[in-house]
């Protein structure tokens, strides 16, 4: 039998997708398999911790010292994709962790392709316009032929590839092991990316955060996109270095920009983004799907989970040594 325990914040984002009703539909199929408990509150933590041989955690939770306060556990299993703050906490080598990784792929590119086209129509300048009552007609031709650069090729920015070019746009992608895509015409690794900057009608940014990433993109790489380009960030806000790219817009020598990553979330009121022009924020909300996250992250888990019982390699791994 696995013992399973299913830690919730309430103050998570996704706590009414993983619900215990939910989590109890799932594991019904496991019958006397699996011991489940569910919690949401620091004791109910304690007290899973002390027997589970599998956490499935969504949102944060204070996971210092494991190996003491969870003896049996093998296995980790996060419900978003982004798991930064989990590599650098000290877990037990024996531990596996695991994320959501490919939950977002539909919204991904949806979203993605929204942006794009956004961009490519003027949609900030014309919204600007709008608040300020100006009649400012501008139009924009369509995308196909135009050159998107897709930084991180993982789910997120696979799914982005795809969609883009099924618009009959030119990808050039950039990943850790340069591993081909099927939608992607050129594909570059490592540092490779800056010599295409050049051409990049549109800068999609899809990494995970890591010391490698972060404050990957700064002025000297926004300087080398042409002067109409725009900017997509769905990966993580501390990618892009945001005042650079504020500057960039205000100077009028970028397009536009669409930002679902912020570098402070909530952003703040008084942070100087929300007044820059020609710039579209969406709050770290474009990527989710509030009718099938829940339900498409748990049947993962499960799935998973079978894994795990069989003693076969779990999928979505997180390699803590890469960060991601």
């Amino acid at each position: 039998m696995t013992r399973l325990h299913v830690q919730v914040n309430p103050a998570s984002m996704l706590a009414g997708e993983i619900t215990e009703e939910r989590v109890r539909a799932g594991a019904a199929a496991f019958g006397d398999g699996l011991a489940l408990s569910f919690g949401t509150t620091p004791a109910a933590l304690e007290a899973g911790l002390a027997e589970a041989e599998v956490l499935l955690l969504t949102g944060k939770a204070p996971l210092e010292d494991l190996g003491r306060r969870a003896p049996r556990l093998r296995w980790l299993s996060y419900t978003s994709a982004g798991v930064e703050w989990l590599v650098d906490t000290d877990f037990p080598p024996r531990l596996q962790l695991t994320n959501a990784s490919g939950t977002h792929e539909p919204k991904a590119a949806e979203f993605t392709l929204m942006a794009v086209l956004m961009l490519n129509n003027h949609l900030p300048q014309l919204l600007a316009a709008t608040r300020e009552r100006r009649w400012a007609p501008r139009s924009g031709g369509t995308v196909a032929g135009r050159t998107a650069l897709i930084l991180g090729m993982g789910a997120l920015g696979g799914a982005a590839a795809t969609a883009l070019q099924r618009q009959g746009m030119r990808i050039i992608g950039n990943s850790h092991g340069g591993r081909p895509h099927p939608a992607v015409a050129v594909m570059t690794t490592g540092e490779g990316f800056r010599a295409h900057l050049p051409e990049a009608d549109v800068l999609v940014i899809a990494l995970p955060l890591t010391a490698a990433t972060r404050g990957l993109i700064g002025r000297a790489e926004l300087d080398l996109l042409p002067r109409h380009a725009g900017v997509v960030n769905i990966g993580r806000g501390e990618i892009l270095d945001d005042a650079a790219l504020a500057a960039k817009l205000r100077e009028g020598s970028l397009g536009g920009a669409v930002l679902d990553a912020l570098p402070q979330e909530p952003l703040p009121p008084d942070s100087p983004l929300w007044d820059t022009p020609n710039l579209i924020i969406t709050p770290h909300c474009g990527l989710y799907d509030p009718t099938a996250y829940g339900p498409r992250c748990l049947d993962g888990f499960f799935a998973n989970l079978r894994r795990f019982q069989a003693g076969e390699p779990l999928a979505h791994r997180v390699l803590p040594d890469r960060g991601y």
